[in-house]
């Protein structure tokens, strides 16, 4: 659901956000009421001292504190657990209960610090209950600071702008103060989003590239999440939903048919390659590394379009425009530093051939693409490249020079703005069909993920139903939005309006698309699985799919695996050309 609004701010959790660390609360307190009491009945009789009278009312008033608190914290945690993420009326009372809490914790402070003051004027009592009092006042300023460091973490820097909208809804956003507002707020969230970034890439350089790749970041995500109001919590539920529905669906589709069974320090948009001479296969290879450092992170998210500066008859030369300058980089480098050249002196026979994984498969493509004209019989072979990366005419230009191979449910491949706009549509209609509280939710995924299990038993309202029909967003999809977009009026499986900013981008060449075959271990991590490969249609990969394998899949070393099994159990990958593209090598 929205975040809540507390002291006039929104703050970056939901009322049902509360089970588990109300649980976990209520735990510990539960045990040290517990201890306390112990200490009190068994040592009583040795308070009789100097200062024990001090200590005596000191365990009593904090047992009686402790005890106000675990009620409030268990009032807390049965009212986080009612309705849905997108019904919060039986969770209205939370607010006052909340406020309530954190008004507990000023007596806590005080009577900790009484305590620790007590304790430290020398009390001249049993060591054994000095020592357990000193136990109680420490794991108070335990659980305080604890507390401190949970606010500061769910603490939003844009909480005091959004809170209006999250009172408000989106119907209220049509007035042109309004959208003077949110252009007020999106301008902040891309400063926010600027901070924060340059504090997590605070190693590294401040040159011109850097500073332009910290600002299209800040711009990328500010622009992604401008438009919901979801807590992390709202996400993680989501991508569980709908992971079990994906299963779902896969389970009954039937089967596809199978056609075939010296690197350093690099800066902004610089990528470490390596040119090397392949005398078996007599080619000079190109190899073009993929993400390994934030400088690469700061790459793979200036997600931009450009225009490809490229000698070709394609129109429409839009390209990925971080993925775009690396390869331009590299393409100066073969090029003015001669590198090229000195290796075809030594082999001038030899084909070119350009490889690459994940942003270097990327970079390699645009690169292959730079270099075919002078270079017509130029081959790539772009390992788990990103779907963004250029048009489609690239794309469809492509597929006579580059090979793409991707294995499973690896999420890079399926990677672009549109798909991540489109992943974000998918979360808020599953959340919003959701008939189960959140922590069920979060439960049986964690459950779904470790173990597995029956993916038609998902908690929502729409099994069985017509999910066609819902063209419109519901009014808790509403609920989930701070302004009206025009994307949220299409039905699930339309495409998205698409920014000029941000248009839509497909991945390079024709795909090989390596698959797993029979039951799988849920994290990959199976040494004798079996794979089958087959030629699939980008369209295929325009759907990010939610599961354990999203990330492992793009290892390289698995995805060579999965490439030595094919090639091992089919003794060579033969495979017939797509109907209407011309042949390309594979082996």
């Amino acid at each position: 659901m929205p975040g809540m609004v507390l002291f006039g701010r929104r703050w970056a959790i939901a009322s049902d956000d509360l089970v588990f660390p109300g649980f976990f609360e209520l735990v510990v307190r539960v045990l040290w009421w517990i201890g306390i009491l112990t200490l009190y009945l068994m040592h009583r009789g040795k308070l009789d001292c100097a200062g024990g009278a001090l200590l005596s009312s000191y365990l009593i008033v904090l047992m009686i504190l402790l005890a106000v608190v675990i009620c409030t914290v268990s009032a807390i945690m049965c009212v986080s657990m009612r309705g849905t993420i997108c019904n919060p009326g039986p969770r209205k009372s939370m607010s006052k209960l909340l406020y309530i809490r954190l008004a507990l914790f000023f007596p806590e402070m005080v009577w900790a610090s009484l305590g620790a003051a007590w304790v430290a004027d020398g009390v001249q009592c049993d060591r054994t209950v000095v020592n357990g009092i000193i136990a109680t006042v420490v794991v108070s300023w335990i659980i305080i600071a604890a507390t401190v460091v949970s606010i500061i973490i769910v603490f939003d820097p844009l909480g005091g702008k959004m809170a209006p909208y999250s009172s408000a809804g989106p119907s209220h956003l049509d007035s042109h103060d309004s959208s003077q507002l949110l252009n007020g707020l999106k301008t902040a969230a891309t400063s926010v989003w600027e901070t924060r970034i340059k504090l997590l890439c605070c190693c590294i350089g401040k040159d011109d590239h850097t500073r332009v790749a910290f600002s299209s970041t800040a711009e990328l995500f500010s622009t992604y999440f401008s438009d919901t109001d979801l807590v992390p919590s709202d996400i993680a539920a989501g991508l569980a939903l709908l992971h079990q529905q994906q299963d779902n669906i896969r389970n009954n589709q039937e089967p596809a048919q199978v056609v075939c069974h010296a690197p350093g320090s690099s800066q902004v948009y610089e990528l470490p390659f390596l040119v090397a001479l392949d005398h078996r296969k007599e080619s000079v290879v190109v190899a073009v590394r993929g993400t390994m450092s934030l400088q690469d992170v700061l790459t793979d998210l200036s997600a931009e379009s450009e225009v490809l500066d490229v000698e070709c008859e394609v129109q429409d030369r839009l390209a990925h425009k971080g993925i775009s300058q690396a390869a331009r980089y590299v393409y100066q480098r073969l090029i003015n530093d001669g590198i090229l050249s000195q290796a075809f002196s030594i082999a001038p026979e030899y084909r070119l051939v350009i490889v690459g994984h994940s942003l270097g498969g990327g970079a390699a493509a645009l690169l292959a693409t730079m270099l075919r004209a002078a270079y017509p019989q130029v081959r790539c072979y772009a390992f788990s490249p990103p779907r963004g990366l250029w048009s489609k005419a690239l794309q469809e230009y492509s597929q006579s020079f580059i090979v793409s191979l991707v294995l499973g449910k690896d999420v890079i491949p399926r990677l672009s703005v549109t798909n991540l706009e489109d992943l974000k549509r998918r979360i808020l209609r599953v959340v919003a069909h959701c008939n189960k509280p959140k922590y069920k939710i979060l439960l049986h995924g964690l459950w779904y993920e470790l173990f597995g299990g029956n993916p038609n038993n998902l908690p929502t309202e729409l099994d069985g139903g017509d999910q066609e029909v819902l063209t419109q967003p519901l009014l808790g999809e509403q609920s989930l939005l701070t302004r009206w977009s025009p994307a949220y009026s299409f039905s699930s499986d339309s495409p998205l309006d698409s920014s000029p900013k941000y248009p839509p981008l497909y991945p390079p060449g024709r795909i090989i698309h390596l698959q797993e075959e029979g039951a799988s271990g849920r994290f990959g991590c199976c040494s004798a699985a079996h794979y089958s490969a087959k030629w699939s249609h980008e369209a295929e990969f325009s759907k990010i799919l939610i599961g354990p394998k999203m990330l492992t899949d793009h290892m390289p070393d698995i995805l060579m695996r999965a490439l030595d099994s094919v090639v091992s159990d089919r003794a060579a990958c033969v495979s017939c050309p797509a109907q209407g593209v011309s042949s390309v090598d594979v082996a």
